[in-house]
């Protein structure tokens, strides 16, 4: 009786987990394929079984062309193609060599010829395609293409600037958080997608989530003229895919290291601060179960420590840490401005003074008594505040930002049947960081 109600109820917070639960929707991820059949003479060829089948995980999909001969293969995952035609009467069509890139519908026009279905004719598809499905302009970056530019930082949104009409700033936000202008449009107005889904802060309306470079399948990087489905915003879409595991194990490793020895200092600091600099990490993808179900799984760190731009800063000298400002008011007090204490005090010659005296009466010399000084406040300012090392009772010094980044990334991919398949993609990263000047 105990183990059934168990089940109950795991059964009914599963339910209430399944409803209540909110989802992102995942668009434009895919690629297709479409034409007509046709033979020899041009004439439409029905009930025509064609397969694509994806080179790198050995899944196939499969649809049948219709009266018309027309056909298309709907929502296949980016990569390499093969395309089979077979029919009753003709020899068997077979391309390879397509490259489908994200939200890419590719125009293919088999022509079967007549004879033994035993026989096979194998073309070559053309690596370069005329697109003739949509009036948008954009252009595809691929992962080899990511991973062998150097980025700054190894933020790739930075590639935006190889599509005419974008650059690097035109208001407060350009340049920063992947922020570019696209053919005069504000820096605010970029759409960042991962996998399909919207990955934008939704204060600033900047690339949230980046993540790494050897991680990144490919981008796709629209500019102008955007179809409906990119109709929230006017400047560029950047709709990036997350590598997925394929039927052989593959993965790389990274490191770029920086350091203080080609390092300057800036015009307000004494010496170089300390720039130590370090991104490492990995990738790795292969198959579970081949042509069935794959995993991916990416790694970044960074751990950084650089110079924090600051003002140099006027500190209290070591008379005035002990309340005598004669010095730096000539002898004449710095409380002449006749402003007035809210509370009762101790004058500078030792008589107790009430409340609404004005400061210039209270302290004539500019010595303020040890008993008018707060215990706490004396306190803190020996914890936390320096003595001047500068001309001006200036302190100078060079404080730093130390920053630790860990970014973990996962897919998984499973094709359940001939008409089914499921995708699994989750990031998490943290980003600490500690300033030796907070609120700056």
């Amino acid at each position: 009786m105990t183990t059934r109600s168990g089940w109950g109820l795991l059964a009914l917070a599963l339910a209430l987990a399944f409803f209540c639960t909110g989802y992102a929707k995942a668009d434009n991820l895919y690629a297709s394929i479409r034409g007509t059949v046709t033979d020899q003479s041009g004439a439409v060829v029905p009930n025509v079984k064609l397969t694509a089948t994806n080179r790198a995980t050995g899944i196939t999909f499969s649809t049948v062309s219709g009266k018309d001969g027309a056909y298309s293969f709907l929502q296949l995952p980016i990569g390499n193609y093969s395309v089979k035609a077979e029919a009753s009467g003709f020899r068997a069509y077979q391309i390879s060599g397509i490259h489908l890139y994200l939200n890419q519908v590719y125009s293919l026009n088999p022509q079967l010829e007549v004879g033994s279905f035993s026989q096979e004719l194998t073309v070559e598809a053309n690596p370069v395609q005329v697109d003739t499905t949509n009036m948008q302009r954009g252009t595809t970056i691929t992962g080899n293409q990511i991973v062998d530019m150097p980025l700054n930082g190894r933020d790739w949104t930075q590639l935006q600037l190889l599509q005419p009409g974008v650059v690097g700033t035109s208001d407060r936000f350009g340049g920063a958080n992947g922020a570019y202008s696209a053919n005069g449009n504000q820096t605010q107005q970029n759409s960042f997608l991962i996998n399909g889904t919207d990955t934008n802060d939704a204060a600033l309306n900047t690339a949230l989530v980046r993540p790494s470079p050897d991680a990144i399948a490919e981008f796709n990087l629209i500019s102008s003229t955007l179809n409906p489905e990119y109709g929230r915003n006017s400047g560029t879409i950047i709709n990036a895919a997350i590598k997925n595991g394929t039927n052989q194990f593959h993965g790389d490793a990274f490191e770029f290291y920086r350091d203080t020895f080609l390092d300057a200092k800036s015009y307000f600091q004494k010496t170089a601060s300390p720039f130590h600099q370090n991104q490492y990490g990995g990738t790795l993808g292969g198959p579970i179960v081949k042509n069935h179900a794959f995993f991916f799984f990416s790694y970044q760190g960074l751990h950084a420590r650089q110079p924090q731009p600051f003002s140099v800063p006027t500190v209290l000298s070591a008379a005035e840490r002990t309340g005598d400002f004669s010095v730096a008011s000539g002898g004449s007090g710095p409380f002449t401005s006749g402003n007035s204490s809210p509370v009762p005090l101790i004058s500078s010659a030792g008589v107790p003074m009430p409340a609404g005296t004005p400061y210039s009466t209270l302290f004539p010399t500019g010595v303020i008594p040890a008993a008018d000084l707060n215990p706490l406040a004396v306190k803190l300012l020996g914890q936390f505040v320096p003595l001047p090392n500068g001309a001006g009772n200036t302190y100078t010094f060079d404080p730093v930002t130390t920053a630790t980044d860990n970014q973990y990334l996962y897919r998984l991919d499973e094709k359940l049947r001939d008409s089914d398949s499921i995708w699994f993609y989750s990031l998490y990263e943290t980003h600490p960081s500690v300033d030796t000047l907070p609120f700056t």
